[in-house]
This record gives structure tokens, sequence and C-alpha cells, in this order.
């Protein structure tokens, strides 16, 4: 999970995030004139950025440790901390994050379905999952970090939905090492090079579960998407989810990049492979034109990308 448009790498600098810096200088009153002339959506934008801004810092310069209650476009609210890594990624330009994914939700999430999001973090993508899918439907939210899942815990609460599970997904089941960069929990991984290297990592002994057990466990009887986001480790869970690619059937959303991948020794030749035997496809999916799109041949050498596996008989 990374915010639109940022390099990634496999090495980067990693400190306590700061949630404002660039956003201050992006939005500018020059700025902002010269689009309401060239661009008048962009500027539209760009003031709810900027209005966004001021409330937040007005908000934690009196309230520093409280929570700010974001409410998201489609319903929701989202409980974010001045200072967590989540927040730095994503305030106050909220609506850019990932749209790709964002899209696919609004898209193909219907009243009742049941979605399963594999590393949830903070939850945003579970609390608009929830109000896509309503009170017949069901959104299982699993994330690996216990400092994470904690705040993955208050957003459900504060939202009156979701299963929050607290495990690793992982190819069998066992405890697991799980390493995080200090102030930077939004790359958790099972490996330490899989994107971030830095001499400053701890790690935390959590249980290892396959997808298929978290499934069964939960006795769900229907499964309609689900989400991988586990820094490198995602063909792994869907090595273990013979039973959900078999009989759900669920379109899933699922990070792909080279040096995460590489980290595990996975490559995308597996993954078509894998892909060929349980009748999927892969796609990619355009935010703008929010249509499916073939794949171009360079995706495989992509930092990350965000794919979209389908069951073939879906799109046949």
């Amino acid at each position: 999970m990374r915010a639109a448009g940022r390099a990634s790498s496999r090495r980067f600098s990693v400190g306590p995030p700061d949630e404002f810096g660039r956003f201050e200088r992006e939005v500018n009153p020059l700025r902002l004139l010269k689009k309401c002339v060239t661009d008048p959506p962009a500027a539209a934008q760009s003031a709810r950025v900027a209005m966004r801004l001021v409330s937040g810092q007005f908000h934690w310069l009196f309230k520093p440790q409280a929570p700010l209650a974001y409410h998201l476009p489609d319903g929701g609210v989202l409980l974010l901390d001045q200072k967590h890594s989540f927040t730095g990624m994503v305030w106050p330009d909220t609506e850019s994050f990932e749209p790709d994914v964002c899209g696919v939700l609004r898209k193909f999430l219907k009243p009742g379905d049941t979605f399963i999001d594999g590393g949830s973090n903070v939850g945003y993508f579970s609390v608009q999952a929830g109000h896509l899918v309503g009170a017949q439907g069901r959104v299982v939210a699993i994330e690996a970090n216990p400092l994470t899942f904690q705040l993955l815990e208050r957003n459900l609460k504060a939202n009156g939905f979701g299963t929050p599970v607290h495990c690793a997904l992982t190819s069998q089941r066992g405890e697991v090492e799980l390493f995080m960069p200090y102030y930077w929990d939004v790359v958790s991984s099972l490996r330490q090079d899989s994107y971030v290297v830095t001499d400053e990592m701890q790690s935390f002994k959590v249980e290892g579960r396959t997808l298929d057990e978290v499934v069964e466990g939960l006795a769900l009887s229907k499964i309609e998407m689900v989400k991988i986001d586990i820094e490198g480790a995602e063909l792994d869970v869907l090595r273990s989810a013979p039973n959900v690619l078999s009989n759900f059937r669920p379109m899933i959303v699922m990070e792909y990049g080279v040096k995460t991948w590489g980290a595990f020794g996975a490559t995308h030749e597996e993954l078509l492979a894998l892909l060929d035997r349980h009748r999927y496809a892969v796609r990619l999916f355009n935010h703008r034109s929010r249509e499916l799109e073939n794949i171009p041949d360079d995706v495989w050498q992509n930092a990350y990308t965000n794919l979209i596996l389908i069951p073939r008989e879906r799109i046949e």
C-alpha cells in the first residue's frame, strides 16, 4: 500500500512522517489561481485539500493526541493520528490514494457482498467496503502488525461493522516474524529487505495463517472480492488458498512489485501459471474510464502495481 504517484524503491529514508510539508508546497494561492483559469475541477480539488489541510492543522494544534475524523466520500469515517505513517502518506489529499483500488471497490462491490481485506493497515479500504456492502454484507479485515491492528480495530468500531483478524497471511500455519521500520508500519513485511532497508528495524512474533484457514474459521459461505497487499508475500497467499480460488471464485485485487516479490523469490511466471490452473485472468483497472484493461508487456517490471485477478467465466 503506497501513495499514488510516489516513487518506489528498495531503499528509502525512514523517519517520523511529515504530514503536511509536501502539500504546503503544492497547495499555494498562486497555483490555485492559475488552476481556476486552466483547470477548474482541479482547482476545486486543490481548494478542498487546502481547506482540509488547514482544518487538520488547527485540530492537531489544540488536540495533538486526538485522532482526526476524516469522512470518506462514499461514507464512513477514518480516524487518523497526527504522527502515524499512514496519515503521513495520505493526508490531506486522501482521495488520490490508490484510486484504482478505490475504483474497483466502487464498481464491483454490491450490497450484501463479502469483502476480505488482506493487509488492512488502519482500515482505509475496509471502511470503504463496509459502506458499499451495507448491513447485509460482510467485511473481514486482516492485519498482522500488532500496533496497526489496534488502529484497525478502532476504525472498524467507529463505523460499527467489520470482523478484525490479527494474523499474518502465509503459505502455512505457524508463528512468523514480522519486520517493521520504526515510524513506518505501512510497509510491515515477513522479509527485512522486501521494501525498506534501514538500520532502525523492529520485529514481532505473530501468528501465521493461510487464507483458506481464515475463511474456514469464519465459516464464510461466499466471497465476492479479496484484496491482498502484504509487501511481497501475495503469491504465497494465493498458493495457500486453493479452496477460495476454486470454490468461491472471488475477484482479487493484488499488489505486485518486482522488488517486493523478489525478496520472496516469487516471479510473475509463477503467478501466471497458478492463475492458469485456476482459470483466472489478470487485468488492470483504469480508474478514469472505470474499465478493466489488458496488461501491457512491461507491467512485470513495475516497482509496484495493482493487478486485478478475475475468474475467466466472468469475462468470457
